[in-house]
């Protein structure tokens, strides 16, 4: 693995080339440019809080600028599934460039990432600027942003490694990944409070809810950005074992999915 990580870093120079290249197509002849990249959030932001804010009066329970309790936890969450719906797929796509030219392979489900970086960094951007326009508090945790940004790109790089290398060899991994982002959206207290598991659920299958990864990194966006203790208390359910946990997992899982991407580099040839 340490010469492994010393080839990517000689090939830093072509992962950076990629990831800027991502960011351009995307908008290539586009012209709102990086505007689209707020389109799809924003749009979430309307659908969930007509639906959970004004039909089904989430907002009502002790939940205060729900508008941006909805954001702090959707802009984490495109970021983690965006890269993991075109990641998935990377290698499998760029077939006939990983036949012809040797590289590291595990640029292009990085690439991904690194676009989906630049446009979540700038959303965030956006966002604590609203913050900040509508006279919303920000507290000292917001300086916390870079450490907890650093946690999600470990979850998701090694998430992403280890789901693209795969769906080289079985072509249903890009298929079961589409089921699995609807399903964990839902699983996540990104559109109702945390406090509605656990009051709605038997102990046993809270616990079980907890240990969903995605659930602590969003309830640490939302404490960072949204301030839920003060803003929507029923949001807030943080602990030293759950945040513990998902840097645990997270390094873990960077390590299992680059380990098994590198072990598995060899045959891609001949599964494309």
């Amino acid at each position: 693995m340490k010469e492994n990580l010393k080839r990517l870093f000689d090939y830093r120079e072509l992962l950076f080339n990629l990831t800027r290249k991502e960011v351009k197509v995307k908008y290539k002849n586009s012209f709102l440019g990086f505007v689209w990249s707020l389109v799809n959030p924003l749009m979430m932001l309307v659908v969930f809080y007509v639906a959970f804010g004004i039909i089904f009066t989430v907002r009502g329970a002790d939940m205060r600028y729900y508008a941006f309790y909805l954001m702090a936890g959707i802009l984490p969450w495109n970021f983690m599934s965006q890269t993991l719906s075109m990641g998935v797929g990377s290698v499998v796509n760029n077939g006939e460039l990983v036949k012809k030219v040797y590289f590291p392979r595990e640029v292009l489900p990085l690439s991904y990432l690194g676009s989906a970086s630049f446009h979540f960094v700038l959303q965030e951007m956006m966002l604590i600027f609203f913050l900040i326009v509508f006279r919303v508090p920000l507290t000292p945790w917001i300086f916390m942003f870079p450490l907890l940004m650093l946690l999600e790109l470990a979850f998701i790089a090694g998430l992403t490694l280890l789901l693209s290398a795969w769906n080289v060899m079985f072509r249903d991994v890009s298929h079961f990944v589409e089921i699995l982002l609807m399903a964990w959206f839902w699983m996540t207290p990104i559109v109702y409070p945390i406090a509605q598991i656990k009051d709605t659920l038997p102990a046993w299958a809270s616990q079980l809810y907890m240990f969903n990864p995605m659930t602590h990194l969003i309830l640490m966006w939302q404490r960072i950005v949204y301030n839920s203790p003060v803003n929507g208390p029923r949001a807030y359910s943080m602990s030293l074992e759950g945040v513990l946990g998902t840097v645990a997992c997270s390094i873990v899982l960077l390590m299992l999915g680059y380990y098994a991407f590198c072990r598995l580099e060899g045959r891609f040839v001949e599964f494309i």
